[in-house]
C-alpha cells in the first residue's frame, strides 16, 4: 500500500524536471552547434571565406560551427531561413554586399535586410577589377577602353555574377558616368560569368580579384583597372580607377555575419569577439590574402551604419540606371 504514493511522487518529480530542462536551455542562449548559413553554392568567395573562419569562430564561441549552404534566389533563400530562426545565436547568416540591396533588384524578397536581421560584424573585404578577354580586339589601354565604351556602347556588355552584385552596380554606375545605358548579362555565379568573358562571348566584367587573378596572370584575361582608391599589392601593374579618370568608380565586395532580428546583445558581442579573434589569426590572414581578400576590423555599430549607407548608395545607382526588380 505504500508503493503507489511513491510512484506518483516520482512521476511528478520527473515531470517537473522535464519541464525545467527547456527553461534552463533558454536561460543559456548560444549553447550547442552553431549553424552558419551561407546563402550561395559551395566554392564561391562567400563560401570559401566562411569555411576559413568557421573553425576559429566555433572555438571562440566554445562550440562547433557547421557551414550550411542554402543557395538560390541570389541569396534570398538562405537569408530567409535565418530571418525565421530563433534568435538564440545558434543560427547565423554569412552573406555579402548583395544582402542589403537585394530587394531593390529582385522581386518577392520575403524580408527586410535592415529590419529583419541583427548585424554582427563585417569580416573580409573583396577588391574588384574591370577585366576583358585577353584575345579581344578592343582597346588595351583603360582610358581608351572607357572612351570606346562611351563612343560605341552597343559593342559592349557586362557579365555579372548575380543581381545586385558589385559587377551589376559597377556596370550601371559606369554607364551613368558615361551617359549611356550599360547592358548587363546576369549569371548564376562568378565562374560562368568569367568563362564567358574569357571566351569573348561577353566583353567586360567587374570581377572579384581573387576569382580572376590566376587567369590574369595566366594571360587569359586582361586587367584594366581596380575599383579601389589605389593600386593593389597583388596587382601592382594595374591602375586604380582614379588613375584612369574615374574617381567615383570605387566599389568593393565584402562578407559579413548577421543574426535574426532580436539577437541578444550579449550574443552579438560574443560572436563579434569570436569572429574578430579569427580575423587576427596569422594563418587565416595569409589564406585570405591568397584569394585576394583582407580581414576587416570594425565594430558592430560601424557595420550597422555601413549597411544603411550601402543600401542608400545602391538605391541611388539603381534608380538613376532605371533598373527595375526582376
Amino acid at each position: 500500500m505504500t508503493k503507489q504514493p511513491w510512484k506518483r511522487r516520482d512521476a511528478l518529480r520527473l515531470a517537473l524536471l522535464g519541464a525545467a530542462v527547456p527553461t534552463l536551455a533558454r536561460a543559456q542562449p548560444g549553447r550547442g552547434p552553431v549553424r552558419l548559413v551561407v546563402p550561395y553554392a559551395p566554392g564561391g568567395t562567400n563560401d570559401v571565406t566562411a569555411r576559413l573562419l568557421s573553425a576559429r569562430l566555433g572555438e571562440g564561441l566554445g562550440s562547433t560551427c557547421v557551414i550550411e549552404n542554402r543557395s538560390g534566389a541570389s541569396g534570398a533563400i538562405g537569408a530567409q531561413e535565418v530571418s525565421r530562426s530563433t534568435p538564440d545565436g545558434l543560427t547565423l547568416l554569412y552573406s555579402n554586399e548583395v544582402h542589403p540591396i537585394l530587394k531593390l533588384v529582385q522581386r518577392g524578397v520575403p524580408f527586410d535586410a535592415l529590419a529583419d536581421f541583427t548585424p554582427v560584424i563585417r569580416t573580409v573585404s573583396i577588391p574588384y577589377v574591370l577585366v576583358g578577354g585577353a584575345r579581344s580586339d578592343r582597346p588595351t589601354d583603360p582610358r581608351a577602353l572607357i572612351e570606346d565604351v562611351k563612343r560605341a556602347p552597343a559593342r559592349y556588355t557586362f557579365a555579372c555574377s548575380s543581381l545586385g552584385s558589385v559587377g551589376h552596380l559597377g556596370a550601371a554606375a559606369l554607364g551613368q558616368k558615361l551617359g549611356i545605358e550599360a547592358t548587363t548579362v546576369i549569371y548564376r555565379g562568378t565562374g560562368p560569368a568569367v568563362n564567358d568573358v574569357i571566351s569573348g562571348a561577353v566583353p567586360l566584367m567587374f570581377a572579384p580579384v581573387g576569382a580572376v587573378l590566376p587567369m590574369i596572370q595566366g594571360g587569359q584575361l586582361r586587367a584594366y583597372a581596380v575599383t579601389a582608391p589605389k593600386r593593389l599589392s597583388s596587382m601592382p601593374d594595374t591602375p586604380a580607377m582614379p588613375e584612369v579618370g574615374q574617381p567615383d568608380m570605387l566599389f568593393e565586395g565584402w562578407c559579413g555575419i548577421w543574426g535574426p532580428r532580436g539577437l541578444p546583445e550579449e550574443r552579438v558581442t560574443a560572436v563579434h569577439a569570436a569572429a574578430l579573434g579569427a580575423l587576427k589569426d596569422a594563418e587565416i590572414i595569409a589564406r585570405l590574402a591568397a584569394i585576394g581578400c583582407a580581414p576587416i576590423e570594425e565594430s558592430t555599430a560601424d557595420f550597422t551604419k555601413l549597411l544603411a549607407a550601402e543600401q542608400a548608395r545602391g538605391a541611388a545607382i539603381i534608380k538613376a540606371a532605371g533598373i527595375t526588380p526582376e
